[in-house]
């Protein structure tokens, strides 16, 4: 028998087991991360972004058992002040979709614990055309870096 085809079935589910990395059917949602809180906040947040190689999708909603509500919202400048703003859902072509700091991202509300840095956490997206994709999302330094690792674009 050749060894190649007895290693990649494991190899197949170490890369489904890789923080920051999941996908359903054509969606993909890679580059997970979150930043650390302090004790008595009770808010957090989740980026990654999304890319889609099938047809249009829509992103409805997330949730994560760290906290006990999660909502999609954005974040944008206007007159000179940075608002935050719920979105009802999220449009997903073939171009990735960011979920980064100043832009897009998922609040998570509510949060039973603080998350710390080197924490590693499920986050589930639902998306309309292509269901439940879950992810795990790795806490990064306040800095956005994750162990000397630049952090994603945007990340300051």
């Amino acid at each position: 028998m050749n060894a190649g085809k007895l290693l990649i079935p494991p190899l197949l589910a170490l890369g489904c087991a890789l923080p920051g990395v999941a996908s359903a059917q054509h969606v993909q949602v890679v580059d997970a991360w979150s930043r650390p809180t302090t004790q008595g906040m009770d808010v957090g947040v989740a980026y990654f972004t999304i890319r889609n190689s099938g047809k249009s999708d829509r992103l409805l909603r997330a949730s994560s058992p760290v906290a006990k509500s999660s909502e999609l919202h954005v974040s944008t400048m206007k007159d000179g002040m940075m608002r935050m703003e719920g979105l009802a859902f999220v449009d997903v072509g073939s171009a990735p979709v960011a979920f980064e700091p100043g832009g897009r991202h998922v609040m998570l509300i509510g949060l039973k614990r603080p998350l710390k840095e080197g924490d590693v956490f499920p986050l589930t997206l639902i998306f309309a055309n292509a269901g439940q994709v879950q992810t795990s999302v790795r806490v990064r330094g306040i800095d956005g870096k994750d162990k000397g690792h630049p952090a994603s674009p945007g990340a300051h």
